[in-house]
């Protein structure tokens, strides 16, 4: 049983802490601590002058980016109980407490408080591989999405620039069209570089599949562009610079899954063993959950990724069809959605569920977030007990039961 509640606000260089003692229903004045070994060392000094017994604290840091992973990870590494405090619910519960003013001593001393309400999430020391699998799956994730916004901003330059290169190389972020669009970034680039040049570099690039029809194509196209010439010193320097940025972009994200991939085979999973999703994907699934164990009911695994309705109710009055909770891990959710209309493509039960319930009238976009589910009931499953995903379960089943 805890004696004291710690909370802590993070910030980049100092870090506010406010301990309450349960006994005496009292609370310390809020003192500060530098982010580093020494500040950390004279935290935990502060701890055990009030116990030398680790059991008696319960610490919560606040769940805001990357400032509280150090202090945790060293409090874990020393034996004490952390959880993780939702910013959402902090703040929540600061306002409920008639604090309108935000300050760091406020929060610190908020946060001790609101460690006496229940279900805050545990931290531990994961797995090392989960624990860098998760980093590098964010990182991709997170490239992944700068390389479509670059891409767009690629499209919106050559639409002013050079809109009829997409009848002849439509995929913009391809090698060949990017090592063009490098070497003659604009429409009189290409036509002073002529068929020959332009054709040898496609051919180069695509190593064989584009060359002199493409190259003739683009020439006639360049020389009879309704592209504004008038800016393609401009844009020529934009379109050359995105697309380097875009092929740097592409081995960085090939590095990144290499490693990914390298971590993945040291887990005891298979991919064949899931439904849908390649090395990628389930490597961020698996290292966002880190130990299945931890939820020891289906219901609690799809709240904590906020896949599940969110409810509401006052009075005689019940919302029929709720709204999802917005709740969750974001690199998950969004994960569960690609998988789910990957699924419906791909996977026969799901396709068939799916076209089912569009026949019955049903939203499109419900019977998706219904396949989620789905795919979170098995993966849950899966990672639960062990089993592989059986396509044909349900014929098996009553096979089994026919026969006994």
């Amino acid at each position: 049983m805890a004696k004291y509640h710690v909370g802590i606000d993070v910030s980049k260089h100092k870090h506010k802490a406010c301990i309450r003692s349960l006994a005496q229903d009292s609370y310390s004045g809020v003192f500060s601590f530098d982010v580093n070994r020494q500040g950390f060392e004279k935290f935990s000094g502060t701890l055990k002058k009030l116990s030398q017994n680790k059991e008696d604290f319960v610490i919560g840091i606040e769940a805001t980016g990357s400032y509280g992973v150090t202090l945790a990870y060293f409090l874990l590494s020393h034996g004490y109980r952390v959880v993780e405090i939702n910013p959402y619910r902090a703040n929540q519960f600061r306002k409920a407490q008639g604090k309108k003013a935000k300050t760091d001593h406020i929060d610190a001393r908020s946060l001790a408080a609101l460690l006496s309400l229940e279900n805050h999430k545990p931290l531990s020391i994961p797995d090392p591989a989960l624990d860098n699998l998760r980093e590098l799956t964010r990182f991709r994730t997170d490239m992944i999405q700068e390389r479509t916004a670059l891409v767009n901003q690629l499209h919106e330059t050559l639409t002013t620039l050079y809109p009829e290169l997409y009848q002849v190389l439509a995929k913009l972020d391809s090698p060949t069209c990017l090592a063009l669009l490098i070497a003659y970034p604009g429409p009189e680039y290409i036509s002073r570089a002529g068929e020959v040049k332009v054709a040898e570099i496609l051919a180069e690039v695509s190593r064989g599949r584009a060359g002199k029809v493409e190259a003739k194509a683009l020439l006639e196209a360049a020389r009879n562009t309704v592209g504004v010439l008038q800016r393609q010193p401009a844009l020529a320097i934009k379109v050359s610079i995105l697309g380097q940025r875009l092929i740097a972009l592409r081995t960085a994200v090939e590095k990144v899954e290499k490693e990914i991939t390298r971590l993945f085979k040291k887990l005891p999973y298979d991919p064949k063993d899931f439904p849908v999703g390649n090395i990628s994907s389930l490597a961020a699934l698996i290292s966002e959950i880190e130990d299945i164990h931890r939820f020891s009911t289906l219901k609690q695994f799809l709240s904590h990724f906020g896949w599940c309705p969110q409810s509401f109710q006052t009075g005689n009055y019940n919302r029929e069809h709720p709204r999802m909770s917005h709740a969750g891990n974001k690199y998950v959710r969004r994960l569960i959605w690609m998988l789910s209309i990957v699924s419906i493509r791909i996977v026969p039960r799901y396709r068939a569920y799916f076209q089912r319930r569009v026949a019955e009238g049903k939203s499109k976009m419900h019977i998706i977030v219904a396949v989620g589910r789905k795919l979170l009931s098995v993966f849950y499953a899966i990672l639960k007990k062990g089993i592989p995903f059986d396509p044909n379960w349900e014929v098996n089943c009553q096979f089994a039961l026919a026969r006994h």
